[in-house]
């Protein structure tokens, strides 16, 4: 459950981003989880970052900031905040798939409960979203 709870989430928060960012910025920006990966491991699990992985992750985090700007704006927006959650939360998701593949024998399985959980999750924003909007059409 866990597993597609950080799933639900990094397609929710990047979903919730689009609405005041554009597609190429959200884009780029949700391949910030690259660079999280290493910080997250480095944060919650102690585990040491090699000098090599810390100049190619300050690298790629520049070229991911020189992409992700599109010319029209120089700042971020509520959007690229959504979006960059979305990469945190994909980050997650990667760091903890080790783990959770470790206990599991069929990958299979373990993706489709992930899917289940999303599904659900989905279902559940969806439709409280629509009673919401019906509420507020209806005053």
């Amino acid at each position: 459950a866990e597993m597609g709870a950080w799933m639900f989430l990094g397609f929710a928060f990047q979903a919730i981003g689009l609405e005041t960012t554009t597609a190429q910025r959200s884009g780029f920006l949700l391949y910030l989880n690259v660079k999280f990966v290493p910080l997250f491991s480095r944060v919650l699990l102690g585990r040491p970052i090699s000098v090599p992985t810390w100049i190619s992750a300050f690298a790629a985090f520049c070229g991911t900031a020189l992409l992700a700007t599109d010319g029209q704006s120089i700042g971020f927006n509520a959007g690229d905040i959504w979006s960059i959650s979305a990469a945190a939360a994909s980050a997650m998701y990667i760091i903890r798939l080790e783990k959770a593949t470790a206990g599991v024998q069929d990958a299979a399985q373990l993706n489709a409960a992930c899917l289940w959980v999303v599904a659900t999750l989905a279902a559940v924003w969806t439709f409280s979203g629509a009673f919401q909007d019906e509420t507020n059409a209806s005053v």
